[in-house]
């Protein structure tokens, strides 16, 4: 965008107006004219115009995707601690001892106890086949009549005696088996392991005390890369039409599909994307859960930090944009003043929009980061506003910058000479023109360089 510099108005007769004395005035009267004062400066910018992303931001908080106490699951007492507090653990790392005397103990006995009812089930299938054998043998006999009924009868009994106790006895050996695992998994239990890979916060447990399931935590873990935020958005904004043009797949889980995380006044190297979205909203708060994982390889971020999280929203399309310095108020209202062709400041009431910062020309051929605000119309398009002053092109219209005020008290005291009709003091009639001088650029906060919210 080119930068003209031009001439505009002089203010002289208004200061010193406010500033001559009623003895003053009457020596200067008998004089004859005003004495000629210097030109006021006045520095002015082309309007800009372009396409203008639209961001919302919510407050959100840390937290791991995964988080647990871990807590000991048997009694015993803490032998050694591994890690150390604060430390980044992998998954399976060894966090803390428990004795495991008793526990082995425990596994030696179930071991020999199931050891014990495979042997008992030896016997009793031993003494099943002879049952059997008997049963198959007297089955002959008995027909022939060399032997009894009875001593049929006897024999399936005790075939049938035999059979019970072989399955008592592969009972038994289920049972060992079992009290085995289950005393194995104890002694497992007395060496505590991370469940999964993050930070383990510091731990207020000492060597030699006596731990239990029922007592206090050792120790907690947070997995943080990625780290999880959660944050919340209204209900208006949801169904709002900004969000709605961004949601229109059914594939989409969220009219939101990524943000940047705002870290005090910094915004965050890795931007985040959105992975759940609450199905209700909060009848007590009237906003809706979000859910995003962000990206922490260096461990930058941490569980339970307070953040703010940006997402782009919509767009405006052709924005008008002024430097935020430009802006003036008055009464409730907010005003820019624009050069006419005849050099008269022109006032127009606009409604403020986003801060963006972008590159401007800085009048000397170079750039520098200005930060700028969208403005619209209040009673009318700026356009047409422009238009009906004999500016055709909104691009060409030069935006007083520096020297607004001046600019609008000229321009309200000529609006009252009008209306009132009277002649006025000279300086009171169109201005003679100026020659402006370069706005100074100035450099915004880092929250500002990252976009205005």
């Amino acid at each position: 965008m080119n930068n003209k510099y031009t001439a505009m108005m002089t203010l002289a007769g208004v200061v010193a107006m406010g500033m001559t004395s009623c003895e003053d005035k009457g020596k200067e009267q008998a004089a004859g004219a005003l004495p000629p004062m210097p030109a006021a400066v006045v520095k002015t910018m082309k309007m800009h115009q372009q396409n203008v992303d639209l961001y919302s931001t919510w407050f959100g908080h840390l937290r791991g995707v995964e988080q647990a106490e871990i807590r000991p699951e048997v009694v015993g007492k803490l032998l050694r601690r591994v890690y150390k507090d604060g430390s980044l653990c992998q998954e399976g790392d060894i966090l803390f001892e428990i004795d495991p005397s008793s526990y082995k103990a425990a596994v030696a006995q179930a071991s020999a106890s199931l050891e014990a009812a495979k042997a008992a089930v030896m016997q009793a299938e031993a003494a099943n086949d002879q049952a059997r054998q008997d049963v198959e043998r007297y089955s002959g006999l008995v027909k022939s009549g060399s032997v009894s009924e009875k001593q049929y009868t006897d024999a399936l009994q005790a075939a049938r005696r035999s059979e019970a106790v072989l399955a008592a006895a592969r009972a038994q050996v289920q049972l060992s088996q079992a009290a085995l695992d289950n005393a194995t998994i104890n002694l497992d239990r007395c060496t505590i392991r991370a469940p999964f890979t993050g930070l383990a916060s510091a731990s207020s447990a000492s060597i030699g005390e006596l731990l239990s399931a029922s007592g206090p935590a050792l120790t907690s873990m947070s997995s943080i890369d990625p780290i999880r935020v959660d944050f919340v958005v209204p209900e208006k904004q949801m169904s709002s039409k900004v969000l709605d043009a961004n949601f229109d797949s059914a594939d989409q889980k969220s009219p939101i599909q990524e943000f940047e995380l705002l870290v005090g006044d910094t915004v965050y190297e890795h931007k985040g994307t959105v992975v759940a979205v609450d199905s209700q909203v909060n009848r007590n708060t009237g906003t809706v859960n979000f859910i995003g994982h962000v990206s922490n390889p260096h461990l930058k971020l941490r569980a339970g930090a307070a953040v703010r999280v940006r997402a782009k929203t919509g767009e405006v399309k052709d924005a008008l944009l002024v430097p935020s310095r430009a802006l003036l108020s008055s009464m409730n209202h907010r005003y820019i003043y624009v050069v006419a062709p005849d050099k008269t400041p022109i006032g127009i009431d606009v409604q403020p929009g986003v801060e963006v910062v972008l590159e401007m020309p800085n009048g000397d051929g170079t750039t520098a980061p200005m930060l700028m605000q969208v403005v619209t119309g209040t009673v009318k398009p700026i356009a047409d506003t422009l238009k009906e002053h004999g500016i055709e092109n909104v691009t060409e219209a030069e935006v007083i910058v520096e020297g607004s005020q001046m600019a609008q008290r000229y321009a309200q005291m000529n609006m009252m000479k009008q209306k009132m009709g009277a002649p006025g003091p000279a300086y009171l009639m169109a201005p003679k023109p100026f020659v402006y001088t370069t706005p100074t650029s100035t450099v915004p906060s880092v929250t500002s360089q990252s976009k205005a919210e």
